[in-house]
């Protein structure tokens, strides 16, 4: 038995060797035949934030990467089929986080391959969430109509709850409303205001604010 074994792999043996090589050399020019890559830009979505953590600051929208993989696949992902970069925030604390971006974070069709991220790396700033009770101002402008004037103006509730990042909220005593116009007015009105949050990444938590504008009749 055992120089049976022996006559089959020694006998012959430089055209078995052969015919191995050539056997391994076409399976890696079938493998990698119609490879290529592509770079493209990709968007990156953060997830798992931390509970009572909002995310303040600018952070990259985007990153560049670079596949690859078969043509047709590379063609399809660069024709619409989407990829998206997750970044996982679930570790992360309050303050300033350097997160580390890898292949393994691309969401990409299987088969193809990320061989570069710029960048590698981006910083995410982690503040907490709290919540501040607040004035808010109405700002009326314009004349009511002829013969009338602006009487009281109030507001229901009279003060606001206001939740976001620790750092916004913190500098706000008081907000005001966007400009009401009561040009040409000639009866009192309760609208929904739009308030005016200066920019600032926070939300009111009230869902039913009114204000209340008494238009008055002249006295002859």
């Amino acid at each position: 038995m055992t120089m049976d074994l022996r006559r089959i792999f020694l006998e012959n043996w430089p055209i078995k060797l052969a015919s191995m090589v050539l056997a391994v050399s076409l399976w890696f020019y079938v493998t990698s035949k119609g490879k290529t890559e592509v770079s493209l830009t990709v968007p990156l979505e953060l997830r798992n934030i931390p509970q009572e953590m909002a995310v303040v600051g600018d952070v990259p929208g985007t990153v560049e990467a670079r596949f690859q993989g078969q043509e047709r696949a590379l063609r399809e992902i660069a024709t619409g089929k989407k990829v998206i970069g997750s970044i996982d925030l679930s570790l992360g604390r309050e303050g300033e986080n350097i997160i580390r971006i890898s292949p393994d974070d691309i969401r990409k069709p299987s088969g193809v391959t990320v061989t570069h991220l710029s960048p590698y790396e981006i910083t995410v700033k982690l503040d907490r969430i709290v919540r501040r009770t607040i004035s808010l101002k109405p700002i009326v402008t314009g004349t009511p109509a002829a013969g009338y004037r602006l009487g009281n103006v109030s507001v229901s509730p009279p003060k606001i709850t206001l939740e976001g990042p620790q750092a916004s909220v913190g500098l706000l005593s008081a907000l005001r409303t966007m400009p009401i116009d009561i040009t040409g007015m000639n009866e009192t009105v309760t609208v929904e205001p739009r308030i005016d949050f200066r920019g600032r990444p926070v939300k009111v938590i009230e869902q039913d604010i009114r204000i209340h504008i008494t238009i008055r009749k002249e006295r002859p």
